[in-house]
């Protein structure tokens, strides 16, 4: 009797301790689902919540993202694992070809195979009540096969399939379309120089070194009367100058014995100049315009053009010989050594040499030993990336472009592929003009001349059927020729002013236009027949003609005749130059870094004139100005910064801190 009574006794209390247990547990949970990442079961709002998913093997347990409905049809890859015919023809003493192999007995046993592990699995799939669409099969790359199904069952058919194949849900790819682009940054139309007119900084105290080809200090855009610089901030002064020759530490006192701050000062403009090519203190260039044109994009200032940095000071660096077309690397280190002794904020390099360096030994000790040294100096230093397109340029058969075989088109130039320096691609100083067609943009590529300049397709076309300046849209009739646009291939078309559509190949362009200018067409328009771009000279052909690419030839030729609609309005971009370099290095770093107005830029020249150039040495000016730029801003913007002592510290820290601002944009 007393010991059923304390069987009972325990019994209530073993219950009443399981009971508490519960609640303590439940309680527990209930936080845990609040605070903490519970490994099994969680209650939350009154619902049993799961946590199972950190347990899935990837491999075993396939998920559909969130974004895809249960009603979508997808495409299901099923990859049966078994050899493939290209396996077995691996494995084979390949005494037939490939096309023999895969007609052959071992070819049609693989086949069979397929097919029957195949059967099996859409047998398991139907007994499982999911349905399917059968998709293509494959034997030869791998061995699968596609099926379409709802997004619903995708679980489900993972589930029948197990380990046995490899499902694979198969993208889908829009077809590629042009589009139009927008490259919005400030820059005067009229030059496509960098506006920068609003911007707080002008380059006040900034000393910018070009090593080029001279300057035409007498030019109005380097006087000093248009010099608005405050004379009392100025980064490089004539004492200055003085007291570094004094201690005799210049390259420019090895090349001239005995030369002096009257040599080398020609202003505040320009404050130290010279000659490390010949040997003298005159950087006039007779015979070469491109060291002035350069130095006007970066601080120019006159009547005409306004550089990047108006107020920036110019260090003119002769590199280039008045007797010689090239400049040595002897010349041009010694320029960079003086570079480092007056303490320049920027050196601009509008040179090079395509394909980066030639060996890997000259790439370790010059960018080690000379380059990174500038970087170390807390110089920016800005180099052109060169002008040579890409490696595969001039391949008619491949239109420009590069093999599969062979995809290592890089062209970019030393020393911009070196660490220390900014490697500078151009873009065109004006907008890309495009034809629209039923709502689809068409890019084109201007005709040159006899005189090898740029015709004007959409203003040819445009002038004699609008003012000048306006921007109304007009719908002109296109047709197609055919054949090659032979004179015989118009034989009982009326082309008279319309335009004609004709593709590439079997005679010249300049034949092509002058058979349609001969039939009394109004324009004419050349499709590629191979991928890529086509620069075409239309000698001396007189009506409008421009070139546009295979795929749009074909959309175009496909309807035979029908209406494009043109505007001067209808501009994008701009785009990267079609002169500018390719990278990468052939380190495989990325190279170049970033792009600039390179083409079709207005700046000074010899002999007080100015003219066009284009280039990546037009590119890197517009470049080096707006860093100029940027160091002058960071220097009066950060106070960590500004409150460093001067040296090379605070320079390598103002350098460091414009290459993120600079590249951040990029």
């Amino acid at each position: 009797m007393r010991r059923t009574k304390v069987s009972r006794i325990a019994t209530v209390v073993i219950s009443l301790l399981m009971l508490f247990a519960i609640l303590l547990s439940t309680g527990m949970s209930t936080i845990g689902a609040q605070s903490l990442d519970s490994t099994y079961l969680s209650r939350y709002n009154g619902e049993l919540k799961n946590n199972m998913e950190q347990f899935f093997n990837g491999s075993v347990v396939q998920k559909l993202p969130s974004t895809v409905k249960n009603t979508d049809i997808i495409s299901i890859i099923v990859d049966l694992e078994m050899p493939a015919i290209m396996d077995a023809y691996g494995s084979s003493d390949k005494t037939m070809s490939m096309v023999e192999f895969a007609s052959g007995s071992e070819a049609r046993e693989i086949l069979k195979n397929a097919y029957a592990e195949k059967s099996a699995v859409l047998k398991k799939l139907k007994d499982k009540g999911i349905s399917y669409t059968a998709g293509a099969d494959y034997s030869t790359i791998f061995t699968g096969f596609e099926l379409l199904i709802t997004a619903g069952d995708f679980d489900a058919l993972c589930d029948v399939i197990g380990t046995k194949a490899t499902v694979m849900v198969g993208e889908v790819y829009k077809p590629a379309e042009s589009k139009l682009v927008e490259n919005d940054v400030n820059f005067y139309e009229g030059t496509g120089i960098f506006n920068s007119s609003d911007f707080k900084y002008q380059g006040q105290g900034m000393v910018v070194a070009v090593l080029d080809t001279g300057l035409d200090y007498t030019h109005t855009a380097f006087l000093d009367s248009n010099f608005s610089a405050d004379r009392a901030k100025l980064g490089l002064t004539k004492k200055m100058v003085a007291d570094l020759l004094l201690a005799k530490d210049t390259r420019a006192e090895y090349y001239m014995q005995g030369v002096t701050a009257d040599d080398l000062y020609v202003s505040d403009k320009v404050p130290f100049a010279f000659d490390y090519a010949d040997g003298d203190a005159d950087v006039y260039s007779l015979h070469n315009n491109h060291g002035t044109h350069v130095s006007g994009v970066i601080a120019g200032k006159d009547s005409v053009i306004t550089g990047v940095a108006p107020q920036a000071q110019i260090v003119s660096m002769k590199t280039f010989s008045d007797v010689e077309e090239s400049a040595r690397t002897s010349w041009i280190l010694s320029a960079l050594e003086d570079c480092v002794l007056l303490g320049v904020d920027v050196i601009n390099m509008s040179l090079g040499t395509a394909c980066g360096f030639s060996r890997e030994m000259d790439k370790e000790a010059i960018n080690g030993n000379v380059y990174q040294k500038i970087r170390d100096a807390g110089i920016s230093l800005v180099v052109a990336a060169s002008n040579s397109y890409n490696s595969a340029y001039g391949s008619d058969k491949n239109g420009n472009l590069g093999l599969t075989s062979n995809p290592d088109t890089s062209t970019v130039g030393s020393p911009s592929t070196y660490e220390g320096a900014m490697s500078v691609a151009s873009i065109d100083g004006k907008k890309t003009p495009y034809i629209l067609f039923n709502g689809s943009i068409i890019y084109f590529v201007e005709a040159t001349n006899a005189s090898s300049k740029e015709k004007d397709f959409f203003e040819e076309l445009l002038s004699t059927r609008l003012p000048a300046g306006s921007n109304q849209a007009l719908d002109l009739e296109y047709v197609v020729v055919p054949g090659a646009g032979r004179p015989a291939d118009y034989y009982g078309m009326d082309v008279s002013g319309k335009i004609v559509l004709v593709r590439r190949g079997s005679t010249t362009f300049e034949e092509k236009a002058q058979a349609a200018q001969n039939a009394g067409a109004a324009a004419i328009i050349i499709y590629n027949n191979v991928s890529g771009d086509i620069k075409m000279n239309a000698g001396t052909i007189s009506i409008p003609i421009c070139s546009i690419s295979q795929d749009d030839g074909e959309l175009l030729a496909a309807q035979k005749k029908g209406t494009i609609k043109v505007s001067r309005a209808q501009t994008s971009g701009p785009f990267i130059s079609d002169f500018s370099s390719w990278g990468p290095a052939p380190d495989l770093s990325i190279k170049p870094e970033i792009t600039a107005h390179g083409g079709n830029i207005l700046s000074a020249v010899t002999g007080g004139d100015y003219d066009r150039l284009s280039g990546t040495s037009m590119a890197c000016p517009n470049m080096s100005g707006v860093i100029a730029l940027m160091r002058q801003y960071v220097e009066n913007e950060y106070e960590d910064i500004k409150n460093m002592p001067e040296g090379p510290e605070k320079s390598k820290a103002v350098n460091a801190l414009v290459n993120c601002l600079i590249m951040s944009t990029a």
